[in-house]
């Protein structure tokens, strides 16, 4: 749990030293507040709507305007997709260079990719770094090679999280796993299946659970399972 003194610099979130953003903790001293840091290594893996997800789980179990997603992306696609949704989003999305003092929670949401320095500088600041990744060759091969510099952290500050999993076949996922826990990396055992609905709920600029549908409600569940298994035993 984070229990540091207001005015904390998590440190640069960097993407190739073109974007640099310092975040204040203004609420660290609050009892049972988390900062969740989500970051990937390849593009295209779920990591923008991870972040999303994670703050509306986390806004859902505490209450609308206590958690704070900040937005650190060079795209800004969380800010665009915050202002579609406006009064439905039940939690505040701020770029990464603005985050408020009036929070519970924060979710940040990183460049891809981002510089070496900046992904540990943010690990250690975070209490729960989460890497979304999808089971292609390329993305697993990016997350595994890189996360080699975070092996000096405790293994419950740091997961790994599959994402864009196929529906048909589960030999792949099967695959996937066995290479990441090979490796000796922490892997949560809820994982996000690839579903077109995302697609809609970022049109809408709402999260999932907004959506009508048995698509949205199995999509939902993904991410709540995400969401209880990374807050289990962090007194969330």
């Amino acid at each position: 749990m984070n229990k540091r003194g207001k005015g904390l610099t998590t440190g640069a979130i960097g993407s190739g030293g073109h974007f640099n953003s310092v975040l204040q903790q203004g609420a660290a001293a609050k009892i049972g507040i988390m900062i969740i840091t989500v970051a990937s290594f390849k593009g295209g893996v779920g990591k923008t709507t991870t972040a999303i997800h994670i703050a509306n789980f986390l806004a859902k179990r505490r209450g609308s305007g206590q958690v704070v997603l900040a937005d650190g992306d060079l795209n800004h696609s969380a800010l665009a997709w915050y202002e579609r949704g406006g009064d439905r989003v039940p939690f505040k999305v701020c770029d990464g260079d603005n985050v408020p003092d009036d929070y519970n929670h924060l979710v940040i949401d990183t460049p891809a990719r981002p510089e070496d320095s900046a992904l540990i500088a943010l690990a250690h600041s975070s209490d729960l770094l989460i890497i979304p990744t999808s089971i292609t060759p390329f993305a697993l091969e990016a997350t595994v090679g890189t996360l080699a510099m975070l092996s000096a952290l405790p293994k419950d500050k740091y997961f790994i999280l599959l994402t864009l999993m196929p529906p048909s076949n589960r030999k792949r996922g099967m695959a996937a796993r066995k290479s990441i826990e090979g490796a000796g990396l922490p892997l949560l055992k809820a994982s996000v299946q690839n579903r077109t609905i995302y697609q809609d709920a970022e049109l809408e600029g709402v999260a999932v659970d907004q959506l009508r549908g048995e698509a949205a409600a199995a999509a939902w569940e993904d991410y709540q399972a995400v969401g209880r298994e990374m807050t289990r035993g962090r007194g969330k």
